[in-house]
């Protein structure tokens, strides 16, 4: 026991005199013991591995790879499916093909002289085909790599809307389309790879899924069909490819060649024997000969479709510079012994002495000096970290600064509020004094106008919510269109487009009408009547409220100037043009975030359209 705690005094105190050491001696201890030796022994070890590994690992790689390509085509392919299950949770898309359907059957009616059971005023074909064209451009902008997505209804008649290209054979296609989901019994039929000219006589390579439509009762009604190309692949495909020098080939179950790198074997069925038929387990490897040379062939089965990913590498890519890596190698090892040795006791210094430098730095900082600077010299970890607190000291002063500026803005914000409940009851007596006494001498406009400004004030002045019904909002906006009517007879026209599907949305007070309201000041052309419109749409999860007029409209150094106003904090106070605008943006970017607020589009001698991002957490 005693020898054993005489051993392990002399431990503690070798562990205590390193402890001691200055922290250059202790960098450069680390640096020798970290790298100079762990150096030497990975290097010898390194060479003897590499020539009988490399194989193997890029043989695992690969096959990773393989699968990864699998799973992200069964993931692409279930993206397809699940665009085309669209439509049968979208009630405008089934009501348009169930209407297309009555009404190509009245016409298969009329030509037969078979009499309508009732007769009823039905819309046009152009009507239909706008109503159901208009749900595809939903549909055609859901996923980036669809090129186009056709509905048809029972009868075979189809609908489109152009995004990169319409292929020329869809009346062909249709039959074959038919079949393939007939033939699947309502579930999703997978189209392989064709080669398709478009109407711009452009050829693509796309593969299809089609679907048929049902509606609520389980009746066919019509189909969706989604070309989608193989873009996103064609670019991981070149990837790969230029990294082993191989080719990929992407084949379905039928062995018909969906993709390929150069793009020889597209669409075409793989011959009897082919070296392409072999592997039919869910994943592996063999090696073949490919194009004169030796290669490994890598493959896996997607597990959804049954396609196969079949990569090739050439074996001479796999042993090139195997030597020269051993010669290398060795070269590298001394010279970086060298090196490391040098370079440890240099940076062992170096290193100490701008951290010394920075404990001096950060003691002055504690003291409350905020005027220093910490010499950047280079870009390793100390410059970095040199670099960070720089940026700590203008953070701090910034903060500083700020909450300087927004005590000033909170006493200006208060001094305001203070001014603006003076009394604000007198104003409401005055004007209703004004409008009994405008009723007594018979002077119905004046009376009309003084309690509409008193609705205008009581609203803007006393309600304090901040958040309001839409229809109180929209109700405020009419309110001042008709005082602006007494003012200006027959000049104006409020359009209102109905909003039943966001009538319960709560939105900021004030928001509309100082919108309108600067459209009047700046935009009134007084050779036609002004026609302001409100409407409004569904942006993901928020809704966008559009205001646009007829006005005179604004040029592109104007528009310019207001967008940059409205994305600054703080705008000129001399800019009267934008101060309505510039607080309603201001508002929104506060309650809802710095994406939300106004954006503004102008044509000069058209008109200007505002529109005013909503979120959709207020309803």
């Amino acid at each position: 026991m005693q020898k054993r705690i005489r051993h392990l005094f002399p431990r503690l105190g070798s562990m205590v005199q390193l402890a001691q050491l200055r922290m250059e001696w202790k960098l450069i201890i680390v640096f020798v013991s970290l790298l100079i030796i762990p150096i030497s022994l990975l290097s010898y070890y390194s060479y003897r591995t590499y020539r009988d590994s490399v194989q193997d690992h890029t043989a695992a790689y690969v096959q990773q790879v393989s699968k990864e390509m699998a799973n992200r085509l069964d993931e692409y392919i279930q993206d397809m499916e699940k665009l085309s299950t669209i439509p049968a949770y979208v009630e405008e898309i089934k009501e348009n093909l169930e209407l297309s359907n009555r009404y190509y059957e009245s016409l298969r009616d009329e030509s037969a002289k078979i009499p309508s059971p009732s007769p009823s005023i039905t819309p046009s074909s152009l009507d239909i085909r706008q109503r159901i064209e208009s749900s595809i451009n939903f549909l055609n902008n859901i996923k980036e790599d669809t090129t186009s997505v056709y509905l048809f209804d029972q009868y075979g008649n189809a609908y489109y809307r152009y995004k990169s290209g319409v292929r020329q054979d869809i009346d062909k296609r249709y039959a074959v389309w038919k079949r393939a989901v007939e033939r699947d019994k309502g579930l999703p039929a997978l189209i392989p790879t064709e080669e398709v000219i478009n109407n711009t006589n452009r050829r693509n390579y796309l593969f299809s899924v089609v679907r048929e439509v049902f509606n609520n009762a389980y009746e066919p009604i019509g189909l969706v069909v989604v070309d989608a190309n193989m873009a996103s692949f064609e670019r991981l495909v070149k990837d790969m490819d230029a990294v082993t020098r191989g080719k990929t080939f992407i084949i379905n179950n039928e062995d018909i060649v969906i993709y390929d790198s150069d793009r020889a074997f597209m669409t075409r069925k793989i011959e009897e024997g082919h070296w392409l038929q072999r592997g039919r387990e869910s994943q592996g490897s063999f090696l073949e000969k490919v194009e004169g040379g030796d290669s490994l062939v890598v493959y896996s089965i997607s597990e959804r479709s049954g396609w196969r990913v079949v990569i090739t590498v050439p074996l001479d890519q796999l042993t090139q510079g195997v030597e020269r890596t051993r010669e290398f190698t060795l070269f590298a090892t001394l010279l970086t012994i060298g090196l490391a040795l040098a370079i440890s006791i240099f940076l062992s210094f170096a290193l100490t002495r701008s951290l010394r430098k920075l404990v001096v730095l950060m003691k002055s900082v504690q003291q409350g000096n905020l005027d220093v600077r910490f010499p950047v010299t280079s870009q390793d970890e100390a410059g970095r970290l040199g670099n960070q607190f720089n940026r700590m000291i203008d953070r701090i002063r910034h903060l500083i600064e700020e909450n300087t500026r927004i005590g000033e803005r909170k006493k200006e914000a208060e001094l305001h509020a203070l001014q603006s409940q003076i009394n604000p009851h007198f104003i409401y007596n005055t004007l209703e004094s004004i409008r009994m006494t405008a009723e007594f001498n018979d002077d119905d406009e004046v009376a009309d106008m003084t309690e509409i400004l008193g609705k205008l004030l009581r609203y803007s002045i006393t309600d304090k919510k901040e958040f309001v019904q839409m229809e109180d909002e929209l109700e405020h906006l009419r309110n001042y269109m008709k005082l602006q009517e007494f003012r200006y007879p027959g000049r104006f026209q409020l359009t209102i487009e109905p909003y039943e599907k966001f009538e319960t949305l709560r939105m900021l007070k004030l928001t509309v009408q100082p919108i309108v309201e600067n459209a009047i000041l700046h935009g009134m052309n007084p050779s036609r009547k002004m026609i302001v419109s409100v409407s409004f749409a569904k942006s993901g999860e928020d809704v966008v409220m559009v205001i646009q007029d007829n006005g005179t409209g604004m040029n592109p150094e104007t528009l310019e100037k207001l967008r940059r106003t409205l994305s600054s904090a703080e705008g000129s106070p001399k800019d009267k043009r934008s101060i309505g605008l510039r607080n309603v943006n201001e508002r929104l970017k506060l309650y809802y975030g710095g994406s939300y607020g106004l954006e503004v589009y102008s044509v000069e001698g058209k008109g200007t359209e505002v529109h005013v991002r909503l979120h959709r957490s207020t309803e």
